[in-house]
């Protein structure tokens, strides 16, 4: 990474924590006037906000050691930072992704209402910043193709909750209204044999497309 890169790379990773703080302080203390959303802890249900945080975090870890850097008590970033930057720049990508080409369409409130008050920020604003940032300011060779499977521990440990939390609300086979946020198993419980593998298939990708463009030439 040149300097010039560190430094816009460091500025980034600045912006993302302070986006991802406003977003996530303004959701839990706004009303939930649109679909997706919800006060206080009940804001933690969505991979939204989940993946929007876990981007925070990897961005604040990033900026400490690339200001580490800067002032040269370090030579380099830790490579190990750069998987987990991987991992969630893929999670907000997805949640962007899903966002523009699946739920905008579906919720009750309509499809720019994903990309109203705090969901304007973690729909758009911080997976744009985030992808931006990895593949043009953070550039490395020190992401072997095998750390694209890192990737799937956030959905995995997702998509148990979600189905749990669907398993467990259920009557006469249907789920209770509520339970399945993101209609992904508005066709049945049996829907899972397609969402599940798509999601898993679609995460690889995605991985595989941010890895390959961040890798230096």
């Amino acid at each position: 990474m040149t300097k010039p890169d560190l430094k816009k790379a460091f500025i980034a990773n600045i912006l993302i924590v302070l986006f991802v703080t406003a977003g996530v302080i303004w959701m839990m203390t706004t009303p939930a006037l649109y679909a997706l959303t919800a006060t206080k802890l009940g804001a933690l249900k969505f991979f939204t906000v989940d993946s929007n945080i876990l981007a925070g975090v990897a961005a604040l870890l990033f900026a400490i050691s690339q200001y580490q850097v800067l002032k040269g008590k370090k030579e380099r970033v830790a490579p190990w930072l750069y998987t987990f930057k991987l991992v969630a720049t893929v999670g907000v990508a997805i949640t962007m992704l899903v966002t523009v080409f699946y739920l905008g369409f579906v919720v009750s409130t309509g499809y720019f209402s994903m990309f109203k008050g705090s969901n304007f920020l973690f729909h758009l604003i911080i997976p744009v910043t985030c992808i931006v940032d990895f593949i043009f300011f953070e550039k490395t060779d020190c992401v072997a193709f095998k750390c694209n499977f890192f990737s799937f521990v956030p959905l995995v440990l997702y998509g148990i909750y979600y189905a749990t939390a669907a398993l467990t609300h259920m009557e006469n086979g249907v789920i209770q209204k509520g339970y399945d946020w993101y209609k992904f198993l508005r066709f049945g419980i049996k829907s899972m044999l397609i969402v599940y593998p798509f999601f898993m298939a679609f995460t690889f990708l995605v991985s595989f497309v941010l890895w390959k463009l961040n890798r230096r030439k």
